[in-house]
């Protein structure tokens, strides 16, 4: 019986294609849409505090964290949700959804479904998230289908 045989594993430290970044902080792919027959690309980051992404929404691809360590505040429409260790969120495609990072560090897995996100990550990788590079932003989101509405949607 011939089979697809797709399967593989990854060590603590190791990501599809090396060290990668995303908007200037550490990502770890662990699996796109090449492994996953374009069903959904999963990927780890770490980040520092006040990390936060601008406002934005994906017009294709649901999307979900699920919090390893640390501590963020995340924005879905009009609901605003508290995360610690252990805690989990689904962002539906077409919602305006945002995150902030509230602990020194945090350690988060991300799933978007279905894949393509790791093409985004790709044209950002190397950008920091400031108004310098807003309109770099942009223009990659835009590419991949997503729309960036403003800045993050929480106090300072």
């Amino acid at each position: 019986m011939a089979t697809d045989d797709r399967r593989y594993a990854l060590g603590p430290d190791e990501g599809l294609g090396g060290a990668r970044k995303f908007f200037a902080q550490p990502l770890r792919m662990l699996a796109t849409g090449a492994e996953t027959t374009l069903e959904y690309t999963l990927f780890e980051q770490r980040l520092e505090l006040g990390y936060a992404p601008p406002l934005h929404v994906h017009h294709i691809e649901d999307e979900a964290f699920y919090l390893v360590d640390g501590a963020i505040e995340v924005a879905c429409g009009d609901v605003r949700w508290q995360l610690a260790p252990g805690g989990f969120a689904f962002l539906p495609h077409s919602v305006p959804h945002a995150f902030r990072v509230v602990s020194d560090t945090a350690r988060l897995l991300q799933l978007t479904a279905p894949s393509g996100f790791e093409d985004f990550a790709a044209d950002v990788a190397d950008v920091p998230l400031d108004e310098a590079t807003s309109a770099a932003v942009t223009d990659a989101a835009h590419r991949a289908g997503y729309e960036i509405l403003g800045p993050p949607p929480f106090d300072t």
